[in-house]
């Protein structure tokens, strides 16, 4: 018996070491994955010419910050028509850039807002936008974002910042607000965000592999692959999904989301709902949608939407 309960206690150690070496390899796969190809979206990062084009005839204003870790984040500022002390930060979705949010400036200068478009790390694609190898999903971006908000703050001398975020920046957007450095955000809109990327993760790896072994295998590797991502980051996994930042929000938020979202669900966006700690909490799904395609969709009920929410949350 004492002979069994040593092998015993060999395999348990074998199996941890291999456990947290596979768990390893998992971190930095899903760190450097090609999202892309995962989730079939198209990768438009580093294409910024509209951009370029509105800071040269436009006079709109290229800015820059340092990141904590040492990036160049770059990033677009649009003054309002006139004076103003409120702000809204725009962010794009994965693998796309700030062009991406030109659309919803307009929205916000009819309302007398500075808007500050940005590129999120991981997103310059090689033509000298923001630098980093790839998203983080919010271990290093929320960070990135507080850095955004005190250059509104001591630059611009922004009193009121509001965020706006599209998939994965609407992510962001509930991460920041979610947390304490972001806790005295004015509003945040989400517009298509993902819940929780490791359960999304999984659900487009067993649609594009198929197989229940494959879940099975995913599911007795995830603990090591936390583990992994404590070692390298000292940040748990609930630290980077929106399902969880959502509970600790206290600022106004409106969930936005397409009925017909092929990517993330519409059920996502009732579930943040429904789970979101906010006392002024707001929630549209817009009939016939895609994912993060209404504003292009349909601009006039997009903005419509976003005014009455607005409307609400700069009387109090």
């Amino acid at each position: 018996m004492k002979a069994l309960r040593n092998v015993l206690i060999v395999l348990i150690i074998l199996a941890g070491a291999a456990g947290f070496y596979a768990g390893d390899i998992a971190y930095n796969e899903f760190m450097e994955a090609p999202w892309d190809q995962v989730l079939g979206i198209e990768n438009h990062k580093g294409t910024v010419t509209a951009v370029r084009e509105k800071e040269k005839n436009d006079g709109w204003e290229a800015v820059q910050i340092k990141s904590d870790d040492g990036l160049i984040l770059r990033g677009t500022y649009i003054a309002a028509a006139q004076a103003s002390e409120k702000a809204v930060i725009l962010l794009h979705g994965l693998y796309q850039n700030r062009s991406m949010c030109i659309p919803f400036v307009d929205m916000y200068h009819t309302r007398g807002y500075n808007v500050l478009i940005v590129d999120q790390r991981g997103h310059g694609g090689g033509h000298g936008e923001s630098q980093g190898e790839g998203t983080t999903w919010g271990i290093r971006e929320t960070d990135d974002m507080d850095g955004w908000v005190r250059w509104l703050k001591q630059r611009k001398k922004q009193e009121r910042i509001g965020l706006h975020g599209v998939s994965l920046g609407a992510a962001m957007a509930l991460l920041y607000a979610g947390s304490e450095k972001g806790k005295d955000t004015a509003f945040v809109i989400a517009d298509s965000s993902y819940g929780n990327i490791i359960d999304l993760g999984r659900e487009k790896i067993a649609a594009r592999q198929g197989g229940r072994d494959l879940i099975v295998g995913y599911n007795i590797l995830l603990p090591f692959f936390q583990a992994a991502m404590f070692r390298h980051t000292r940040k748990t996994v609930a630290r980077i999904e929106p399902s969880q930042a959502v509970k600790a929000l206290t600022v106004p938020v409106l969930f936005l989301h397409g009925e017909d979202d092929g990517l993330v669900p519409s059920k996502t966006a009732e579930q943040l709902y429904a789970m979101c700690g906010s006392p002024r909490k707001y929630i549209h799904l817009f009939r016939n949608f895609a994912h993060a395609v209404g504003v292009e969709t349909n601009y006039a009920e997009y903005v419509k939407t976003v005014d009455d929410f607005l409307d609400g949350t700069e009387d109090n």
